[in-house]
Order: structure tokens, then sequence, then C-alpha cells
């Protein structure tokens, strides 16, 4: 059983009510997000499938000048998210909203949008409906995900979104579709002796002559011992770090 909370240095994760919990997954691309968009200042950032708010608080934490506004459909990880925000030293830069991606007002623009999206489409479906609302993509697939992204994007601004290695063509394909084209990716493996498992991709509006990319390998033996490289990520989050 999940712990009902995740303590970080500057704030607490309350995960009792959303799905999906607080995963490494979501803390590296916070973390990732977070440092790409330091440089570019990003005004508004809109955080789209929000679970319990965990992308929105790292970046709310590094960000200093960011406000943020966080959507989500399932009416229990909207509550989570909303709480685990007034909660934090940052409430009121953070704003939660009960939508849909669909259905959400497109007459506000975002420097910035970040997602952890869902991942499987047509595997074997949970039988906790939430669970299964947050993991499979039937109900936000690729191409209404990008399409959106696209419509609420500044014309300078960056999208951020993580998916399974094996699902990372078929994004962007759906991306290039509604031309969001790739800036930077990170590929994270969890061993060095490992293929990647998970992408972290960055992309705008507008096609880059030479798009960036690096690698981050989360433990550097068959044991649980973090890398450098993943400490130097996370030290400012985690609390035993």
């Amino acid at each position: 059983m999940a712990n009902t909370y995740f303590q970080f240095k500057q704030f607490t994760v309350h995960q009792d009510k959303a799905a999906m919990k607080v995963s490494t997954d979501a803390c590296i691309q916070g973390a990732i997000a977070a440092q790409y968009w330091q440089k570019k200042n990003p005004g508004k950032i809109l955080d789209i499938g929000s679970g319990t708010g965990l992308l929105s608080l790292m970046l709310a934490q590094h960000l200093t000048k960011s406000e943020l506004t966080a959507i989500d459909i399932e009416e229990q990880a909207f509550m989570q998210t909303r709480d685990n925000f007034a909660q934090s030293p940052w409430q009121q830069r953070l704003q939660a909203l009960h939508s849909s991606l669909q259905s959400f007002g497109n007459d506000t623009y975002f420097d910035a949008i970040i997602c952890n999206p869902p991942f499987f489409h047509k595997h074997l479906n949970s039988q906790e409906n939430n669970r299964n609302m947050a993991r499979h993509d039937e109900g936000l697939n690729k191409s209404v995900l990008a399409k959106s992204i696209h419509d609420l994007l500044q014309e300078s601004g960056s999208c951020c979104l993580l998916y399974p290695a094996t699902e990372w063509a078929a994004w962007t394909l759906a991306a290039r579709e509604q031309e969001l084209y790739p800036e930077h990716t990170v590929y994270i493996q969890p061993y060095e002796h490992k293929a990647a498992n998970r992408v972290i991709g960055f992309f705008s509006r507008h096609k880059q002559a030479a798009p960036t990319t690096a690698q981050l390998t989360i433990y550097a033996d068959t044991g649980k011992t973090y890398t450098p490289q993943f400490i130097a990520l996370l030290q400012t989050y985690y609390m035993n770090l």
C-alpha cells in the first residue's frame, strides 16, 4: 500500500485521494522541466492531468515568478491537487481546476505546458475506475493532446511530456502532425546496462535546426544507489539527498 503522503524538502504531497501516486518518473520530469525552463522564465504554466499536483509544486519551487494552473478531469485528483496547493508555500501562484482538457477554455495562452499523460493504449484496463482513467489514454489520446497543446501554447512557448520509450515514436508523430517539434529530449534508463524505458521531451511550435538530447541514469548498480547525476538533479527536492 502506498504511503498517504510524500514529504519533500519544501512541500508535502498528500496522495490518499488521487489514483496515481508520486513516482520517480514524475519527480525526474518535474526537476528536468524546472531546470530547462529556468532561463526561459515562463510567466504562465499549464499542468495537464495534475493528479496530486506534484509537477506544479516542483515547478513553483524552482520557478519563483511563474503562475501555474493545474487541471484534472477526475474529481478526487482535482481535490487532492487543490488541497496540496493550499498547504504549500506558493499557494498564491497556484490554481487547481476541475476540468477536462477538451473543455478547458482557450482564451488564455501559456508560456509552458507540462503533462505526464496516460501511458497505455489498448492494454488490459485495471478494475479501479479512477486509476484506469489516469493510466490509459482512451480519454486523452496523443492526437487530442497534441492538438490541445498546440492551441494553448504561446508562439514562443514550449511543452514537456513524459512517455514510456515504447510510446515515444507514436507521440512524436502525433506532435509533428500538430506542428509541434522537438527541442530537447532526455532518455531515462534505470541502470547503465539497461535501455532507456522512459523519455522526457520538450517541444515547441518552431522547427529546431539541431534538437539536443541527453541521458539520465537513475541507479548506479543493480541495487538502489542513486547516481551522482540523479542526486544532483533531485537534491533540492528529496529529503534524503
